[in-house]
């Protein structure tokens, strides 16, 4: 039986059979080759040797469809992006690309039919936000496209949508004291999970992926190193692309800069040595086999809001808000930009720090003796 997404079978004969896409025919018809092994893992890793090592085979004329670029890009960036990220490329393509230019010769892809693209999505009601990443997407495959001589792309105009900064909903400073105070007078872990997530400014596939190894009490440090996400899975059986149910996906987190060292405050690690477990155990579940999914995590703490008449918001403006308190308490922007993750200082400022109309008052009023 095949495991969805990697065309990967085991025999009547008891061995395993990877197939993966070998070339294409003048036609741009798919020609397989097949790899065996004793085990699963062997016959995956031999697959990803030689996928890693393929290199498209040019098609001349007009049969080189966007489809058996973006297949072909699909392959070069298989070994140097996350597969949270892939994923997600794979089903922004199949979603709206695919259907769009998946049969069209590349040769015949023109300013005109992007334009065209771009306003049917806007009629569709896609945000500008999503269209400017599929369009950034589009432009990555056809980057690509033209490397191999397929494409020149200082005949194409991309036209991205302006993406609107709208203001970000944060806690009031009211409302932060009050939920901390709820939360501090429990001794559960996901109490301890939310306030964590308060004074560190974790994300929320972060805060599901802690497992008690990752908490140094002697140094009083919470490590970084994985994060959970949920993202589509897309099944390659018989060389077609179906996006099928969504698998769970525990890696390393969003960047390099992600995997990090974070001070804990002393009352929380008060409250985590009363939970302490098993150190392969996760900290919101206490099971080393189950994490709690950011998704469930997402709705429990709506049902907190709820039962302590909290303004409604998104888990994630926890992090926004943190980032804006250390910034009006006089944190540095390097320090706090470390502590968050970032790659950059910019990232930080630009798009975490909020200035509250309070902050701004205390500024004015400075101006004044």
């Amino acid at each position: 039986m095949p495991r969805k997404g990697e065309n990967i079978r085991k025999r009547k004969d008891g061995r395993w059979e990877a197939r993966y896409e070998k070339c294409r025919d003048q036609n741009g018809h798919i020609k397989y080759g097949y790899l065996y092994g004793h085990t699963y893992d062997s016959v995956k890793k031999k697959k990803l040797a030689v996928i890693c090592q393929t290199v498209p085979v040019p098609v001349t004329g007009n049969k080189y469809l966007f489809c058996d670029l973006y297949r072909d890009w699909l392959i070069s960036i298989r070994s140097t992006v996350k597969i949270s990220t892939y994923a997600c490329y794979e089903t922004l393509a199949a979603a709206h690309l695919i259907p769009e230019f998946g049969n069209m010769s590349v040769k015949y892809i023109s300013s005109a039919s992007i334009y065209k693209f771009s306003e049917k999505m806007k009629t569709e009601g896609l945000s500008p936000r999503t269209i400017k990443n599929i369009l950034i997407l589009f432009h990555s495959i056809l980057r690509y496209g033209e490397k191999n001589g397929y494409v020149n792309l200082a005949q194409l105009e991309f036209r991205y949508p302006k993406v609107s900064e709208h203001s970000f909903s944060l806690l009031s400073q009211k409302d932060i004291e009050k939920l901390i105070s709820a939360l501090s007078a429990e001794t559960t872990e996901f109490s301890i999970g939310i306030l964590l997530c308060i004074y560190t400014g974790i994300r929320v596939g972060e805060l599901s992926g802690i497992r008690w190894s990752d908490i140094d009490f002697n140094k009083k440090i919470l490590h970084i190193r994985r994060t959970i996400s949920r993202v589509k899975n897309i099944d390659h059986t018989d060389g077609k692309e179906n996006m099928s149910k969504t698998i769970l996906m525990i890696g390393p987190p969003k960047s390099s800069s992600s995997i990090r060292d974070i001070p804990i405050p002393d009352f929380l690690l008060k409250k985590l040595k009363l939970l302490v477990c098993e150190p392969d155990a996760y900290l919101l579940t206490g099971s080393s086999l189950k994490c709690m999914e950011p998704r469930n995590i997402q709705r429990r703490f709506r049902r907190l809001l709820e039962q302590y008449d909290i303004p409604g918001i998104n888990i994630h403006s926890l992090r926004h808000a943190f980032a804006t308190r250390c910034t009006e308490m006089g944190f540095d922007s390097k320090t706090l930009s470390e502590i968050l993750g970032h790659s950059s200082v910019k990232i930080t400022m630009d798009i975490y720090v909020h200035s509250s109309m309070e902050q701004k008052q205390k500024y004015i009023d400075k101006l004044y003796y």
